[in-house]
């Protein structure tokens, strides 16, 4: 991370009063920026235990992480796009002793936590100073239950891999990073704050935009690029499919020149439809136990089908299918666990075609949806299996768009609102959107013990007309 503070000095000296980021609300030059991280980590210093950030997104975001990376604190991002359960897991989990928020009240139930401005000034003047290591960073993965799991980050990650993309990427002080993706997750952590300051470019949030990835409407997202025309982003594939329908026939910005897809599988249509409307999109795979990208296509060296070459100074092998990663990205740990091994078994299956990296599905029966969350089926269905007229019910994802359809097996008869209420409190990216309801009689669905059979599943999942489920987005910010 060291690189990353030795950038925002020189930017604050040699371009003091260039935009490095701008939110909905404000701008801030590159001096304002190394005054604000400065005084919030003078601030910080004070501070002891795992500081969380309660923000959810855009300037004070920033801030806020380059400021407990500058005092080498041990940070946790919490997602707004969690359910309050989750958040309050990891508030105990990794015994987050303070957090950084704009809007106390959403702690107002804590009292124990101390709660940090992050706008917050100080009379003193202090000289921007040297990152001497020491950081760490908790990103929280959705994990295949409720409770997430801690994946432990330090210099070592970070720097490896921010070095790597940044190779990928190639941005300069001539870029625009429209940021789209939340904060909270590590891949837009490094593409949307780090490797912009590290090129001296430019970085824009537009969180109504940043809504979209969770049932809001498109439109915002649509718009941003065309007004702001940035050269760079970072989409899920279900957005990038939204976009391409929303535009129709229509051209992309041609300012575009790195769009960056990943989470969760992309169709080659899809794909295709981007680049014909002018989306240059490279498709890419990572994990936050190898500091979010393993693989990526490069800007004029794009092979759509493959996540492209394994990035510089990674090895990636195959055990019986599944990816196996090695390298300094590999993770500490999971919190509050064993060290990480050096060699770590993703999980993922995969296929190499030629130099690049194929990825072929899961080794089990764990969902990955189009905004790149892990979600287990079972966790999702014993919500609505918990209705006596519901004999059983199977989640899964469509294919053509990456929708998370859930089947339930009803006794009786039972209404989408109803299966809308039991499964209110579960997470926004752990909500199905579609709905099939049939019954007992639905040949080969249901095993004898009355568990689903998913192959059938996802047979209907795929080919079944559906019903539309409402979701309603819970955010820190609200």
């Amino acid at each position: 991370m060291k690189q990353v503070f030795e950038a925002i000095k020189h930017h604050s000296v040699t371009r003091p009063d260039n935009i490095a980021f701008e939110d909905d609300i404000n701008q801030i030059s590159w001096s304002d920026l190394a005054t604000r991280v400065e005084c919030l980590a003078c601030q910080l210093d004070a501070v002891e235990g795992t500081i969380g950030i309660g923000l959810a997104g855009g300037i004070d975001y920033v801030i806020a992480d380059l400021a407990l990376t500058l005092s080498a604190k041990r940070q946790v991002p919490l997602p707004f796009f969690f359910s309050t359960e989750q958040n309050a897991h990891i508030l105990m989990d990794a015994k987050v002793s303070s957090v950084i928020t704009s809007n106390p009240e959403i702690f107002s139930a804590l009292p124990h936590l101390k709660l940090i401005n992050p706008a917050a000034q100080s009379n003193e003047v202090c000289a921007f100073r040297s990152y001497n290591g020491g950081a760490k960073r908790i990103i929280y993965t959705s994990g295949s239950s409720g409770n997430p799991k801690g994946v432990v980050l330090g210099d070592r990650q970070m720097d490896a891999s921010i070095r790597a993309l940044s190779r990928v990427i190639a941005a300069d002080a001539s870029d625009t990073h429209l940021s789209i993706l939340p904060l909270a997750q590590l891949l837009e952590q490094i593409c949307g704050i780090f490797l912009p300051i590290v090129a001296g470019a430019k970085t824009v949030f537009r969180f109504e935009a940043t809504k979209s990835l969770f049932g809001a409407p498109i439109d915002p997202l649509v718009q941003a690029f065309e007004t702001i025309r940035p050269t760079t982003s970072l989409l899920a594939p279900a957005i990038l499919a939204r976009w391409i329908d929303a535009v129709a026939h229509q051209r992309a910005p041609d300012s575009l020149r790195f769009v960056a897809v990943g989470g969760a599988s992309s169709s080659a249509s899809l794909i295709k439809s981007a680049h014909d409307i002018g989306i240059p999109v490279h498709e890419g795979y990572g994990l936050s136990e190898c500091c979010a990208v393993v693989a990526m296509n490069r800007p004029g060296d794009n092979q759509p089908g493959t996540v492209g070459p394994v990035l510089d100074g990674l090895n990636v092998s195959l055990e019986n299918g599944e990816i196996v990663v090695s390298g300094p990205t590999v993770m500490q740990g999971y919190l509050n666990a064993r060290p990480a091994p050096s060699v770590w078994h993703t999980g993922d299956l995969g296929h190499f075609d030629g130099d690049r990296l194929v990825i072929d599905g899961r080794k089990d029966a764990l969902l990955v949806t189009a905004a790149g969350r892990n979600v287990s089926p079972e966790w999702v269905e014993q919500r609505v299996n918990a209705d006596p007229r519901i004999v059983s019910s199977a989640l899964g994802i469509r294919k053509s768009d990456g929708t998370l359809v859930l089947i339930v097996v009803a006794a009786a008869p039972v209404s989408p609102r109803e299966i809308e209420i039991h499964l209110s409190d579960l997470p926004i990216y752990a909500q199905p959107t579609a709905l099939i309801i049939t019954d007992p009689s639905e040949a080969g669905l249901l095993f004898p013990v009355g568990t689903p059979n998913r192959l059938v599943a996802a047979t209907l999942i795929n080919t079944r007309d559906t019903q539309q489920l409402n979701v309603v987005l819970e955010s820190l910010a609200s």
